[in-house]
């Protein structure tokens, strides 16, 4: 596990949005899979501006998205899969049949989770990007996720539900209660994990993550079995780790 501590969020932003456009230009199907929420904003806009000024083709690339809420269509304004495409995918040139979501609004959700499984192991994620939730989440994987578990419907905890009153709900009452998410198993099965934390609120997460017990009860911590992991993180993520720990950039 290689750690590195970033003065900025956007020197970190720079440092992950690099790494990842050289991984694609290297290579003729890179798989990246992409995750939602606040943290990786500042890649994404990287990404878009390394497009805009013709430094990268994202055509080739295959994406995959980390879970979705149950019960929401996909072009809904509050979806995972609609604020992908808001954030990074229409302001790029990646081919639209080669980004792949979870369905949460498919029938028969365990046949849904089972096909995205499938599809993944089609394509194999070659990178993944990841955040850690505040009751130490991964994905909508919630405290107590099997390590070995497959893609799958959770019910959220309480903390991921009132977190999704940042991402543009009005009320408690109108966030679903129910997510899919890809498993810990499926995660794990990507051949690099970045693991993304930002700010002072993250600092002991994400000490108990690199430091603490590998337990299903904290799910991020599943990171250190992963044999290539880069966790990135600006200065006031890594306020509890010690300066040893890490290389500072």
């Amino acid at each position: 596990m290689k750690i590195y501590v970033f003065q900025t969020e956007k020197e970190l932003d720079t440092f992950v949005g690099q790494h990842i456009i050289d991984f694609i230009q290297e290579n003729e199907k890179p798989v990246i899979g992409f995750a939602t929420g606040s943290t990786p904003l500042g890649v994404y806009d990287y990404f878009i501006d390394a497009y805009q000024n013709k430094n990268v083709d994202f055509s080739k690339v295959v994406a995959f998205n980390l879970d979705e809420y149950v019960g929401v269509e996909k072009t809904h304004p509050r979806s995972f899969a609609t604020a992908m495409r808001d954030s990074l995918f229409k302001k790029i040139n990646i081919k639209d049949e080669n980004i792949h979501a979870l369905n949460g609004k498919a029938e028969d959700m365990k046949e849904e989770c089972c096909r995205y499984d499938r599809e993944i192991e089609d394509n194999p994620i070659d990178i993944q990007i990841l955040g850690i939730g505040m009751d130490g989440h991964i994905a909508y994987n919630e405290p107590g996720s099997p390590f070995d578990g497959g893609s799958h419907v959770v019910d959220l905890h309480q903390e991921s539900i009132q977190s999704s009153l940042d991402y543009g709900f009005d009320r408690i009452e109108d966030v679903p209660t129910q997510g899919v998410t890809q498993g810990i198993a499926t995660i794990m099965k990507a051949k690099q994990l970045i693991m993304m934390a930002k700010g002072e609120k993250k600092a002991k997460l994400v000490k108990r993550m690199l430091k603490g017990e590998v337990s299903e009860d904290f799910p991020s911590s599943i990171i250190q079995r992963h044999e290539n992991v880069i966790v990135v993180l600006d200065k006031e993520a890594a306020k509890c780790l010690k300066e040893e720990d890490y290389e500072r950039c």
